[in-house]
């Protein structure tokens, strides 16, 4: 009887001491934790709501680097559910990458609308507000106006200094010609002897046209010395080039005549404008182009003294005064 009292004894004992050892094991193995859900969704498990809130604050504070004005929020409360788990999930998973796929994000962004058309973006209202007053002192003629915009993603902002050339090329192309005085001939320098052309002294062009180039200022007018048959258009090196009206590319390339690099585009009707010095070239022999399209880089090729255009029209390949032309814009 005493033998039997003590073998149940220690089993008790040794049952006793399994059940403990296997609850140190599950304890060491297994962790209380709370897994975390956002709109039902879950995105990871954390040690608790404290843990939640700072990996929370880590993300806001990486949006608002970008833009301190930004607001930064979630759909809904997260919830949490406590449950054990191994220690390797812990490892294993990113909470920055999933809580950083449940926030959102809204900037307020103002966009510079000139006719309509947004020019500029800026992340405060007074610089927006300050370009728009800048253009419509220059330009009263635009409809310029500075429009709130709400956006969950923050995309480009204009810099100053591409405000500053988007500014400079809307004033130059909007504000009014003026036009030097011409001075009196006796017999338009635009004439073509009816031995040479038959048809009309301005042949007409159809389809839409645009200014050579951003400039209009006039470095050398037409026939401002002997044997000039263009107009030099004021232009840096670099400055876009655009075609009159729409075309085919007769030549674009090396013209050892003076002319440097250029392009001739004929319009039609014994119509062909030319081009000259230019630095880069940016179409070919045969292409179609459209009024305004970007045809070349102004440049200081050729016979020049200085950077400028040189716009030309001829007719029947002979040179007429560009005004002609140029006054119809």
């Amino acid at each position: 009887m005493l033998s039997t009292l003590r073998f149940m004894f220690f089993t008790i004992v040794a049952l006793g001491l399994i059940f403990c050892a296997v609850v140190m094991t599950i304890l060491n193995t297994y962790k209380p934790i709370y897994r975390t859900y956002i709109n039902d969704r879950f995105v990871g498990y954390f040690l608790n709501e404290q843990q939640f809130d700072e990996v929370y604050n880590d993300l806001v504070a990486e949006k608002q680097s970008i833009d301190q004005n930004v607001k930064v929020y979630l759909d809904s409360e997260p919830t949490f559910e406590k449950c054990y788990i191994r220690d390797s999930l812990l490892s294993e998973q990113n909470i920055y990458t999933n809580l950083r796929a449940e926030i959102k994000t809204e900037y307020t962004i103002y966009n510079v609308a000139v006719n309509g058309e947004n020019k500029m973006v800026f992340s405060t209202e007074d610089d927006a507000n300050k370009y728009a007053e800048n253009l419509k002192s220059e330009v009263d003629t635009l409809d310029t106006q500075v429009n709130m915009e709400k956006v969950s993603t923050l995309g480009e902002i204009t810099s100053f200094d591409r405000a500053d050339a988007i500014l400079e090329d809307l004033v130059a192309r909007n504000k009014p010609v003026e036009l030097p005085e011409p001075e009196p001939e006796p017999e338009p320098s635009y004439y073509i002897p009816p031995t040479t052309y038959s048809g009309p002294i301005v042949p007409d062009l159809t389809g839409e046209r645009c200014w050579p180039t951003v400039s209009r200022a006039v470095n050398c007018d037409y026939w401002g010395y002997y044997g000039h048959n263009g107009v030099d258009l004021k232009a840096s090196i670099g400055t876009d080039v655009y075609a009159y009206a729409g075309g085919t590319v007769t030549f674009a390339g090396w013209d050892s005549s003076g002319y440097g690099n250029c392009v001739k585009i004929n319009h039609g009707n014994n119509v062909v404008t030319i081009y000259g010095h230019c630095s880069q070239l940016y179409v070919y022999a045969g292409q179609q182009v459209t009024a305004g399209q970007l045809i070349a880089a102004s440049g200081n090729t050729g016979n020049t003294t200085g950077p400028h255009l040189h716009f030309e029209v001829r007719v029947n390949n002979i040179a007429i005064n560009p005004w002609v032309y140029l006054n119809q814009i």
